[in-house]
């Protein structure tokens, strides 16, 4: 669940007041670990510190290393790293890793994530007779698929239109 940032200073102003961790907690209706988590947050970073996260954020590879070495070195837990470093959720140093021992430091870099865009083929422009065989075959198939192409969307509209009209006929 996310919290505004309102919220969030409320509980740690509360909290910062004197009162127990347990009555903050009862107070608000939370988890004993997210009123530590935003009270450390707050002490380490202040306010932009627990700033809800606009969108997902981005590591750098060299970021990455960056965290993993510095748990290693100083035996951090997830937790205590993710909170060091204001990253947003523990389990990505684990990742990371994970990932670092598996690949070294490729394994750190962001993979492409979602399918490519589509392309056309490499259709030369060269005059017909300048072409191989290959070439010509090639455009000869991208050619018919998109003819194909532009039949069905020719009768998906005349359908579409069709209906329209069937459809304004029978309101009168």
């Amino acid at each position: 669940m996310r919290y505004n940032l309102d919220f969030k200073i409320k509980v740690i102003a509360y909290y910062r007041q004197g009162h127990a961790g347990i009555a903050t907690v009862k107070k608000f209706g939370l988890d004993k670990k997210i009123v530590s988590k935003w009270t450390y947050q707050y002490q380490s970073g202040g306010i932009e510190a627990i700033k809800p996260k606009a969108s997902k954020t981005k590591y750098s590879s060299d970021f990455k290393h960056q965290v993993i070495t510095f748990m290693l070195e100083q035996g951090l837990s997830q937790s205590e790293t993710a909170l060091k470093f204001n990253i947003s959720s523990p389990a990505l140093s684990s990742l990371w890793h994970k990932a670092y021992r598996q690949y070294g430091m490729s394994g750190l870099t962001p993979k492409r994530q979602g399918r490519g865009a589509m392309t056309k083929p490499d259709i030369t422009r060269k005059p017909d007779d300048d072409k191989t065989t290959a070439e010509i075959k090639r455009e000869l198939a991208y050619l018919r698929t998109e003819n194909a192409y532009l039949k069905k969307l020719d009768a998906l509209l005349r359908e579409r239109e069709q209906t329209a009209t069937k459809q304004g006929s029978s309101k009168d």
